[in-house]
């Protein structure tokens, strides 16, 4: 079962925009990582909670796609999606869609991994951690993530 998903109502700052008077690229890799810390904290994985069960995220890559500017003062919407995922949960990938007024202005992709402090090792995580990841909404393109035979 896959839950409803989950987005942030986001105002740009003075801090988001360049020098041609719309949002920076690097704006859109700082909200993304924002917005998957709040949906981690509100399905009950904070920092602190991350903290505490010596687990955290890792990126491997990440993409943005632009198709329309972002002005200071906009209000954008993001919401986070699930592309794919490890079959054990210790690898995904993310997309960050971002609307203005429900059009799409930009889609920013993630890769990613669970990866055991403790052990300075990528890992499956912890149930509870697994089940949020798992119940993501995902994309229509949603696929597995298949390791290369060593």
């Amino acid at each position: 079962m896959h839950d409803n998903g989950f987005e942030m109502t986001i105002g740009t700052r003075w801090t988001d925009i360049d020098l041609n008077q719309h949002m920076k690229n690097t704006a859109y890799s700082e909200l993304s990582t924002y917005v998957r810390s709040e949906w981690l904290a509100s399905r009950g994985f904070s920092i602190r909670e991350l903290r505490k069960i010596n687990f955290s995220p890792i990126i491997f890559e990440d993409s943005t796609k632009y198709i329309k500017e972002v002005f200071l003062g906009e209000h954008i919407t993001v919401n986070i999606e699930s592309v794919g995922y490890k079959h054990d949960g210790s690898q995904w990938h993310v997309r960050h869609t971002f609307r203005r007024d429900g059009t799409v202005v930009a889609i920013h992709d993630v890769k990613g991994a669970w990866l055991d402090v403790a052990a300075r090792r990528i890992a499956a995580p912890p149930a509870g951690l697994l089940e949020a990841a798992t119940n993501l909404p995902r994309t229509s393109d949603f696929a597995e993530i298949v390791s290369p035979a060593k």
